[in-house]
């Protein structure tokens, strides 16, 4: 039967898998099912990212067979690590997501399980700052042209914001005692009217959406105080309790290592487009094969789970959900120089600034500290601009900024490397889905939920550290359990 007729069948007779199905799940090996374009296993899993893989490690040492089905040509979902020399491993880029915050331990312990290092990030010195084409640098917590009632204001909000922070309960924050006024009131809003300083509200505003930044429009109140609690971005830049790590060799090779242990089990260049389902059972159908199984974890953001097919459709409230989740976007983009010359400069190779097409840095150099990497955010509506546009506009933007911030030595890299999470046709965006306003109150309850057989995760759905690595992990672990309950 060809895979259109597949999709389009009914889903009559497949009330329930007998014990013979669940058996044979057990028996068939992934490769004899591939010849018959059919696999029956116990769980399958949508999208072999943190999360997909994360779940699946979880759900294969309890003895539950799965089946992970990943769109790409690769795992890693929105960790991407590329070697620039070949002939030199240990010189590495991560064009998704790479930092590992103190407290974010089972990304941690995963790391340790996988036999994959972490290394001190790379930092000390001072950090570049550009407003309103002056360029000046600081080693402090504020720019050296701060005045005192600047430093004050940001202080005295940062407060106030964590305050509230702690009346939103992160697994239900639509439950807030004032959640119905924050979540239609747009986080800037209240910074203007709460902070009158524009270097406060600048510093604020970048603490607060972190890795939210890169979206369409703004937060709500609900939803900063949300991220401010459960990202952290905003908490351990004022509380530092250590520096951020690294994987040595890259983030990726932990998906890449999770798959290489399960065996078989990762079908990649498997688009998923319908899902068939019932309480008896699923029924996912892709473009190359088709899963039958007890149960599915879906662990892509909202709005890419929102375009497969559901037979019979999902309640109103989950699509709606999709369609208000809009992805952010950003690229993501490496500069390569013989050395760390910056460093030499007494500089972080960290910026800040109000203009430009990149306006955040940090070294991404390797651990040896040669040769020296510089990666630059373009994010939000400079991305959306630059996209479009030819690479060598994009480049010539990207160096540009670098020589504005770091000097003439930026001028002429060795190598040039971006990637554009908004143009990754399995992503479409990044940093992740966006919290809008009025989404917590309206489908908060939805984002979770079970529906029947089917089960979500994804670094969206963790209530801690959301939006992160740690949560991908977290939401991986708590839908594994929450299907072995189910089961």
């Amino acid at each position: 039967m060809s895979q259109a007729e597949l999709g389009r069948r009914s889903f009559v007779g497949f009330a329930s898998l007998t014990a013979a199905a669940v058996t044979a799940s057990r028996v068939l090996a992934a490769g004899e099912a591939a010849a018959s374009n059919e696999i029956v296993c116990d769980v399958a899993i949508v999208g072999a990212g943190l999360s997909g893989l994360r779940a699946a490690m979880a759900l294969d040492a309890r003895g539950v067979d799965v089946a992970v089905l990943e769109a790409r040509d690769r795992v890693g979902g929105r960790l991407l690590t590329v070697q620039p020399h070949p002939e030199d491993t240990s010189v590495f880029i991560d064009h998704g997501g790479q930092w590992v915050s103190v407290g974010q331990e089972r990304l941690t312990a995963l790391a340790g399980e996988l036999g994959v290092a972490l290394f001190p990030t790379w930092g000390g010195g001072g950090t570049v700052d550009w407003r309103k084409g002056h360029r000046s640098t600081y080693s402090s917590q504020f720019p050296k042209y701060w005045s005192s009632d600047d430093e004050a204001q940001t202080l005295a909000a940062v407060e106030k914001l964590e305050s509230m922070a702690k009346t939103v309960p992160l697994d239900t924050p639509w439950t807030a005692p004032d959640a119905a006024h924050w979540d239609f009131q747009p986080f800037s809003e209240w910074v203007a009217a709460n902070v009158s300083s524009p270097h406060a509200q600048a510093l604020v505003d970048r603490g607060v959406t972190g890795v939210f930044n890169s979206g369409p429009g703004p937060l709500s109140l609900l939803a900063a105080l949300f991220v401010t609690r459960s990202a952290q971005d905003l908490i351990r830049h004022f509380h530092p309790l250590g520096a951020d790590q690294r994987f040595v060799g890259g983030a990726q090779q932990l998906a890449t290592k999770m798959a290489a242990r399960l065996n078989g089990k990762v079908f990649t260049n498997a688009y998923v487009y319908q899902i068939n389902h019932n309480a008896g059972g699923v029924e996912v159908v892709t473009n190359r094969i088709t899963v039958r199984a007890r149960r599915a974890i879906l662990t892509l953001p909202p709005a890419l789970a929102g375009r497969i097919r559901f037979d019979p459709p999902l309640p109103a409230s989950r699509d709606h959900l999709t369609q208000s989740t809009p992805m952010g976007w950003v690229i993501k983009v490496h500069c390569i120089y013989p050395t760390r010359f910056w460093r030499d400069a007494g500089l972080s190779g960290g910026v800040t600034s109000d203009e430009g097409a990149i306006r955040t840095t940090a070294d991404n150099s390797p651990p040896s500290g040669s040769p020296g990497i510089l990666v630059g955010f373009i994010e939000g509506a400079a991305a959306r601009q630059l996209a479009p546009a030819p690479l060598s506009a994009r480049r010539a933007a990207a160096i540009g900024d670098f020589v504005r911030y770091f000097g003439g030595e930026a001028t002429s890299p060795t190598d040039y490397f971006e990637y554009s999470w908004g143009d990754d046709p399995f992503a479409r965006g990044a940093y992740g889905g966006y919290w809008t306003q009025g989404l917590w109150t309206t489908y908060g309850p939805d984002l979770r939920t079970p529906i029947g057989a089917l089960h979500w995760a994804g670094a969206e759905t963790s209530p801690e550290w959301n939006g992160k690595m740690e949560g991908a992990v977290q939401s991986g672990e708590r839908a594994a359990a929450e299907v072995l309950q189910a089961m």
